[in-house]
């Protein structure tokens, strides 16, 4: 399996993102239809994107304003490139980056993202929680791994 190639956002990866957003991110975002609508939902985020092949596979957004606490907005993969590793390539470099005050959420019905978030080694918060449009969800934070592990 050949790995990604992580990078920066670029302006021409808008519409690519986009189209990811708007097919893996449907049932945890809702609809997302233009490459207007990525850019608002990602206003001010740092992105980074996953490209495989040429392609841009999948991307990681991360919400910084409220620095020294992060908050990873969207982490999607494209469906064709589901299973590659691509998702916890792109979870590790957001936590390296942007960890140890790192957080995310996900609705509680995400079992797969649940699964990636427990295998990374994120811990879920069962104090922080709610429920909104999509549903039941709860917060999910990165624990980096203790020295010498």
């Amino acid at each position: 399996m050949t790995p990604a190639t992580l990078r920066p956002f670029a302006p021409a990866d808008a519409a690519s993102c986009a189209a990811i957003l708007a097919l893996a991110g449907r049932d945890t975002f809702g609809p997302v239809a233009s490459v207007a609508a990525f850019t608002a939902a990602t206003q001010g985020e740092d992105i980074l994107v996953a490209e495989r092949d040429g392609i841009v596979a999948g991307f990681a957004a991360v919400h910084t304003g409220d620095a020294p606490e992060h908050f990873l907005h969207h982490l999607y993969v494209h469906p064709a490139h589901s299973g590659l590793g691509i998702g916890t390539q792109l979870l590790a470099a957001v936590a390296a980056r942007f960890g140890p005050r790192l957080s995310l959420k996900t609705q509680l019905a995400n079992t797969g993202a649940r699964r990636l978030y427990a295998r990374a080694g994120w811990v879920e918060d069962a104090g922080d929680g709610g429920v909104d449009i999509l549903g039941a969800w709860i917060r999910v934070r990165y624990r980096a791994a203790p020295p010498g592990r």
